[in-house]
């Protein structure tokens, strides 16, 4: 048999049960055809066969991002950017600018104030060491309503912050009179009481953002559905370049979102394998739900519905959460703002119906459980329904896990429950501040990951999009290095090159039910390929961050 493609004289990491290498690989008709020697793979080669000469560069399988928000990655950059920005002055001339291509009276929306992905050091960015404020903005836009959007959440850390001038301020009805919506919001006021336009959000609520796009700023424009299609092919080039050839959304999509993926695909356009997960709209009654999740039993059941490039499955259920938060975004159901997923908020009363009834209707359940306590009570709601409907081999999914004791681990291995863990996110970026928050005798059981692979589960990590890049995460995983303080935490919970690599490979590929098909190169399965401009299992280790990938293949086809 001929091949299409060859690629030789490299170092293939096939990541394989035995963690082999190889010189080179060849490709059939987007599957990976024959992996070994250059003089092996030659016999696969015809006068039709296209070769590439790796020139010793490392091949790696295809990156399987276990908890991306793909869609989101490119919001960041649907309104004008104020990256760059070094003093007020530079804020107002990107605002000046977009003044001059509009109407009075248009809108004028900008993107946070700060560097993209994580905005650090704002406003300390810029010379004033401030925040622009109405009066600011109103020398170059008395006549637009304009606002700067705040960072979201996820991206950088509380207290998030947004701008509005004094055209937007009157549109959105905020005056020296005007109260926040719940505490955690304050509308900053100069001497004489008159809010200045400075709008700060630091509610302990985990899902912040919500109280000016979702409720006082609630009158400017929104991401349109345009705009999403725009900015998802932004995402997807970004996840491709990063090496990423498949994605687990386990956070939940709303339909929105899941129609943009479904147009990507149909005109055949999707260049990342995903797997979508449901996201439930904001809380309604048991009785409403289980008409929701008997529609829903129909298209995302089992091991999920769909083919090789876009499936979905299983619902994601929120644990807790804030109501007050909730209630506000439900109030703008069904816009989602910069998620991908719904808001909502739930009793443990709640959450035990519908786990209950997804399991009834054979729909996978996934569930984020970052603290303890939480993870405790999930596991005793999984056990109860385990009674009833039996879960293991359905590989239910808990998502960024962060405290696990060795009871936990016990009990995920005798229901079969695929633990996802976001390195980046947890331990590299706000490693301290949640340690900080984590009583003393507990530090040991922060994100653990050797007892987790010990106790025989399938550990499996993301990286939240934070940043997208896949060496940042594995780089945390073999290092667990805080990025501000430089600190080791927890040495002995490191991982090797080898296992960092398979959590966001093979073992990802287990999200999905489909590592018969990906997540190694081995004959058989997607040419879903990352070819690496530094050999990630010889690289010195403080490096491993900083690998870039030359070329991605997807079903054998260069992206």
């Amino acid at each position: 048999m001929i091949a299409d493609i060859i690629l030789c004289n490299g170092k293939i990491v096939t990541v394989d049960k035995d963690f082999s290498t190889a010189e080179a690989v060849a490709i059939k008709d987007g599957l990976v055809a024959a992996v070994g020697t250059n003089y092996e793979i030659s016999s696969w080669w015809g006068t039709e066969t296209k070769e590439f000469d790796l020139a010793g560069k490392t091949v790696i399988p295809g990156i399987i991002d276990g908890h991306p928000h793909l869609a989101v990655e490119g919001l960041r950059y649907v309104y004008p950017s104020l990256a760059g920005a070094r003093s007020i002055d530079d804020v107002l001339k990107v605002i000046a600018t977009e003044v001059a291509t509009r109407r009075p009276g248009d809108w004028i929306v900008t993107a946070p104030l700060g560097d993209p992905p994580f905005y650090q050091n704002v406003p300390g960015n810029l010379r004033e060491n401030r925040f622009p404020n109405r009066h600011d903005i109103d020398r170059v836009a008395p006549d637009n309503p304009v606002y700067i959007k705040p960072i979201w959440s996820w991206w950088n850390k509380p207290p998030v912050v947004s701008v509005a001038n004094s055209a937007a301020l009157r549109l959105a009805d905020i005056s020296r009179d005007t109260h926040p919506p719940y505490p955690g919001i304050t509308f900053e006021r100069d001497a004489a009481g008159e809010p200045t336009g400075v709008i700060i959000e630091d509610a302990p609520s985990g899902i912040l953002h919500a109280a000016q796009d979702f409720s006082v700023m609630r009158v400017a424009p929104r991401f349109t559905y345009e705009d999403r299609v725009k900015a998802f092919r932004h995402s997807l080039k970004k996840f491709n370049s990063v090496g990423t050839t498949s994605i687990y959304e386990g956070h939940g999509v709303v339909p929105e979102v899941m129609q943009v993926y479904r147009d990507y695909w149909a005109r055949d356009e999707l260049t990342v394998r995903s797997y979508l997960v449901v996201s439930p709209p904001p809380q309604k009654s048991i009785a409403e739900y289980d008409g929701f999740m008997r529609e829903w039993a129909m298209r995302a059941r089992g091991t999920g519905v769909g083919e090789a490039m876009l499936k979905i499955g299983g619902v994601n259920i929120v644990w807790g959460g804030d109501f007050d938060v909730a209630r506000l975004r439900a109030q703008e159901f069904p816009y989602a703002g910069y998620s991908d997923w719904y808001v909502d908020a739930t009793t443990p009363e709640q959450y035990r119906d519908m786990v209950m009834l997804a399991a009834r209707h054979g729909l996978r359940v996934n569930t984020i459980a970052s603290a303890q306590n939480n993870l405790d009570a999930i596991l005793g709601i999984f056990e109860e329904v385990n009674v009833t409907y039996p879960i293991k081999g359905k590989r239910w999914v808990l998502q960024h896990l962060y405290e696990l004791t060795p009871q936990n681990l016990a009990t995920m291995r005798r229901l079969g429950i695929v633990p996802t863990i976001l390195p980046g996110f947890h331990l590299r970026k706000t490693g301290p501040l949640r340690r900080a928050a984590t009583p003393k005798e507990r530090w040991g059981n922060i994100t653990p990951y050797r007892s987790i692979l010990n106790a025989g589960l399938p550990l499996v990590t993301g990286t939240d999009g934070v940043p997208p890049e896949p060496f940042v995460a594995l780089s945390t995983i073999i290092e667990r290095r805080f990025q501000v303080t430089g600190e080791v935490f927890n040495p002995w919970q490191r991982l090797s090159r080898e296992h960092a690599l398979r959590t966001m490979t093979i073992n990802a590929a287990y999200l999905s039910f489909e590592e018969t098909l990906k997540g190694s190169i081995e004959p058989g399965k997607y040419a879903d390929l990352a070819v690496l401009d530094q050999d990630y299992l010889t690289v010195p280790q403080e490096q491993i961050k900083d690998i870039t990938v030359a070329m991605t293949m997807l079903g054998g086809t260069i992206l």
